[in-house]
C-alpha cells in the first residue's frame, strides 16, 4: 500500500492539504472508508480511516500509531555545491533520500555557477523519494550558504573532503572501515574546489579522501560516497 506523508501524527485525525488531497481523491481514487498508510518523516507511521473524500481537503482519523527507530547505523551529512542544472540536484536529491542521507547542506565555493536554490522544491522531491522508497525519515535540508560557514559548524567523527586531484589520498573505503558514526563529505562544485578551499577545509579538521581514479560529477561523486558507506557501514535488522 502507498504511504501518504502528513506532518503531524500525534493527534486523532488527519487532514491533507490540497497536494496530498487530490493525489489520494483524485489520482489514487480513494473512498470514504478506505484505509491509509500515513507517515511524518520523524519515524512514525499511522493507519488512517478517510471519513471526508472530498479531492481538495481530505481527512479522517488515525487508528493505528507505531514508531521506527532509524534502520542506518550511522548518520550521513552531504555538503554539496548546487550544480548550475537544477535538473540533477534534483535527481541528486532523490537518489539520496532513497540511499539513506540524513542532511544535505549546500555550499557557495569560489567556482559555484549557482547563486541560489530552490529548498520548498527539493523538500517536495524528497517527501516524494521517502513514500516511494517507504522509508520513515525526512532528511534536513540546509539552506545555501558560504563554503567557511559549514566548515566552522561541522561537528561530525568523520569530515572528509573529495575533489578532483585527490586520487591519491586514502580512499573512502579506507576511512569506512573505522566505523564512523556520522559522515560528513564535502562535494565541490563542477569547477572543483580550488587549494586555498581544500587547504581551509583540513584547518577545520576535514581530511582528503578519493573517490576512485576517475573524474566524477558532483552529484555522481555525492551518489557514489553515500552508495559506499551503505554498503561498508550496512544497516541495522529490524
Amino acid at each position: 500500500m502507498q504511504y501518504f506523508f502528513y506532518e503531524n501524527l500525534e493527534g486523532s485525525a488527519f487532514a491533507f492539504g490540497e497536494e496530498e488531497s487530490k493525489h489520494c481523491i483524485k489520482v489514487l481514487r480513494h473512498k470514504r472508508g478506505d484505509t491509509l498508510q500515513l507517515i511524518d518523516g520523524k519515524g512514525n507511521w499511522a493507519e488512517a480511516l478517510i471519513e471526508e473524500e472530498h479531492p481538495k481537503h481530505c481527512s479522517g482519523k488515525i487508528t493505528k500509531r507505531v514508531h521506527h527507530a532509524p534502520t542506518m547505523p550511522y548518520h550521513f551529512t552531504l555538503s554539496i555545491a548546487p550544480t548550475k542544472q537544477h535538473e540533477r540536484m534534483d535527481w541528486l536529491v532523490e537518489k539520496a533520500v532513497e540511499m539513506g542521507v540524513h542532511c544535505i547542506q549546500f555550499i557557495q565555493c569560489k567556482n559555484s555557477e549557482r547563486p541560489k536554490i530552490n529548498l520548498e522544491r527539493l523538500h517536495k522531491i524528497a517527501i516524494s523519494a521517502l513514500k516511494q522508497s517507504k522509508q520513515f525519515y525526512l532528511p534536513t535540508f540546509k539552506p545555501l550558504v558560504p563554503l567557511e560557514t559549514a566548515l566552522s559548524t561541522a561537528t561530525q567523527d568523520l569530515k572528509l573532503i573529495a575533489y578532483c586531484l585527490s586520487a591519491q589520498d586514502q580512499s573512502l573505503y579506507a576511512y569506512l572501515q573505522q566505523r564512523p558514526s556520522h559522515i560528513h563529505l564535502l562535494v565541490g562544485p563542477e569547477g572543483d574546489f580550488t587549494p586555498a578551499e581544500v587547504a581551509l577545509a583540513l584547518e577545520n579538521g576535514f581530511n582528503t579522501c578519493s573517490l576512485g581514479p576517475h573524474i566524477l560529477r558532483t552529484e555522481t561523486a555525492a551518489l557514489y560516497a553515500l552508495a559506499a558507506s551503505a554498503a561498508v557501514l550496512g544497516q541495522t535488522k529490524p
